[in-house]
């Protein structure tokens, strides 16, 4: 088990960094369309979910110094979310109208409907033949809620309400 009150484990690292309101988070930066920089060696001080402060030491022994990159998801689009609903007309009959209740992201690495996040990270700012590391870190649903509810019904309980029994052979 890797201690979380330091960066000195690159694979914890990633891990974390994967969810909301945990120190170098990639949520915040994965719409941006340019590589983003993420130093583990520095010491970082952030909010947590219950609101406090809190510290995580740098990182030493790290591959490349603790530093990788953040690829963009060059697929990624952003689009209104959408509700239809028929409403009754003032001379009888029924008319459709759709209104906008938010955004939602769909690309190779996000899709925000089905809660799915994935986060592809480097140690060279650009993807070429100087790269040596590749990691792929993915996000599951932060808890469950209204907002998560398709992602924990369509997976997360799937996954955990059909574990298989073993038996010995």
């Amino acid at each position: 088990m890797s201690n979380l009150g330091s960066f000195n484990n690159i694979y914890a690292n990633l891990a974390e960094s994967a969810y909301n309101k945990r120190p170098l988070n990639f949520p915040i930066k994965s719409n941006n369309k340019k590589e983003q920089l993420y130093d583990y060696s520095q010491d970082t001080i952030y909010k947590t979910n219950s609101g406090e402060t809190s510290f995580t030491q740098g990182g030493t022994n790290l591959p490349n110094d603790g530093i990788v990159y953040l690829q963009p998801d060059p697929t990624l689009k952003i689009t209104d979310k959408t509700m239809t609903i028929q409403v009754p007309k003032m001379n009888g009959g029924y008319e459709t109208q759709t209104h906008i209740t938010g955004e939602k992201q769909k690309g190779l690495l996000t899709d925000s409907e089905a809660g799915f996040n994935a986060y592809f990270v480097t140690d060279t700012p650009k993807l070429n033949k100087e790269t040596k590391q590749t990691y792929l870190a993915i996000r599951g649903s932060d808890s469950i809620g209204l907002d998560t509810l398709n992602d924990w019904i369509g997976n997360d309980a799937n996954f955990t309400l059909t574990i298989p029994i073993l038996k010995n052979c």
